[in-house]
């Protein structure tokens, strides 16, 4: 017989702290209201957290942690792209964002950026376009420029060949 908790998915660290740090969130106007609470009692009905995890989001309901803390454990790129959105849906839910929270959240935003190594994402960007276009090389500059991924793009969206 197999045991159903051998294939219990195990969450992240980051996507640990991605949660986390969503419910330090609900703290930052100092009122943690009904429908705050009812997200985050959701969020622990439908997430495998292990027992320790589990035990630890229960505190962070109940006592708040420091947010930017909790912000910088989450350390996939892909976790805190989802972590803006949760936390979109988290701040409206009791229909109103309030200063304190939007303070916070550009705060969150802010350093957000600053981790974002441009250098790399401009290089897998420009990897993607490399990959879409035919290879030509007769060795003229011209040729070389035509076929830069910088043009392929503007090609694209102007519709040009």
């Amino acid at each position: 017989m197999v045991d159903n908790n051998d294939f219990k998915s195990e969450v992240s660290d980051s996507r640990f702290y991605m949660w986390r740090t969503l419910f330090s969130v609900a703290h930052a106007d100092n009122v943690v209201t009904d429908e705050e609470i009812a997200f985050m009692a959701h969020i622990l009905e439908d997430i495998d957290f292990s027992d320790e995890q589990t035990t630890i989001l229960k505190d962070d309901i109940t006592h708040p942690k420091n947010v930017e803390d909790m912000f910088r454990g989450m350390t996939d790129q892909n976790d805190r792209k989802e972590f803006f959105s949760f936390a979109r849906d988290l701040v409206w839910v009791d229909g109103d964002f309030g200063t304190q929270e939007q303070n916070v959240m550009v705060k969150l935003l802010q350093s957000h950026f600053e981790d974002i190594d441009f250098d790399e994402l401009v290089g897998s960007v420009a990897l993607e376009f490399e990959e879409d276009m035919p290879r030509v090389d007769d060795g003229s500059v011209s040729q070389r420029k035509q076929s830069s991924p910088i043009n392929a793009f503007f090609r694209r969206i102007l519709g040009k060949k």
